[in-house]
């Protein structure tokens, strides 16, 4: 299975002058690295990467990496300053079967990944990885995408939800219905992700998988980078994480 990673972004809350957020450094490795580096641990090793603001910085620091039987392929998204909806539908004609979306600024336990592997969703059908810890420190709760789920399906989504039962942790596994999807939100002026989520919704196409006992923390602002070294210090002795 592919993983398609979105890294367009400036990340503007936790923006370092020289380098995009995708690039800021934790404990040794940047953060796209980490993301990179726990896709290995679950047998994961193609990528689809996209790309936009300070694109060449993220390009020349990974292709310096380690690669190591990884093929990653780039795709440019000039209107990176629009919402990450608009980086996932420049991906519509490189995926041809289900994929992996990842953001470039979580870092989580690859068993989630190696969980996504073994699912067979339904024709068309979509699953999003939900946290049902709302009191938990993996996110900014104030800025976290929420979600109401009835039935194990994802009926609302979005950031300024008022009734909700769930937080969207920013791992998926798509059908390539989100490339419609996102077609149709994107018509409607709507940008992001979860816009494009919420028509899945709307079809009945978005099932979730709770990951609320699994390491991952959406390192949104210098807070939540803080809290991230010290969860990542803490998975060092856990054999579910591997190495740090």
């Amino acid at each position: 299975m592919e993983v398609l990673i979105i890294a367009a972004g400036r990340g503007s809350r936790l923006n370092h002058c020289l380098y995009p957020k995708p690039l800021i450094p934790i404990l040794g490795l940047s953060l796209i690295e980490r993301i990179i580096f726990s896709c290995k641990l679950a047998s994961i090793n193609r990528f689809k990467i996209v790309v936009g603001y300070k694109a060449n910085l993220i390009i020349k620091k990974i292709s310096s990496s380690d690669k190591n039987g990884i093929h990653i392929e780039y795709i440019f998204n000039p209107d990176w300053e629009k919402g990450n909806g608009i980086s996932v539908y420049k991906a519509k004609d490189y995926f041809k079967e289900n994929f992996i979306l990842l953001m470039s600024d979580h870092l989580f336990d690859y068993s989630i990944l190696k969980k996504l592997q073994q699912i067979s969703p339904e024709k068309d059908c979509s699953v999003l990885c939900v946290d049902r810890k709302l009191n938990s420190d993996h996110f900014n709760f104030y800025d976290a995408t929420k979600v109401w789920i009835e039935n194990e399906r994802v009926k609302r989504i979005g950031k300024n939800l008022e009734k909700f039962n769930a937080i969207d942790t920013g791992i998926f596994l798509y059908s390539l219905a989100i490339f419609n999807a996102l077609k149709e939100s994107i018509s409607q002026g709507e940008y992001s992700v979860s816009a494009g989520n919420q028509v899945l919704s709307n079809w009945s196409k978005l099932k979730i998988l709770d990951i609320s006992d699994h390491f991952w923390i959406d390192v949104d602002d210098k807070e939540t980078l803080q809290k991230a070294k010290k969860m990542l210090m803490k998975e060092l002795n856990k054999p579910t994480y591997g190495a740090i």
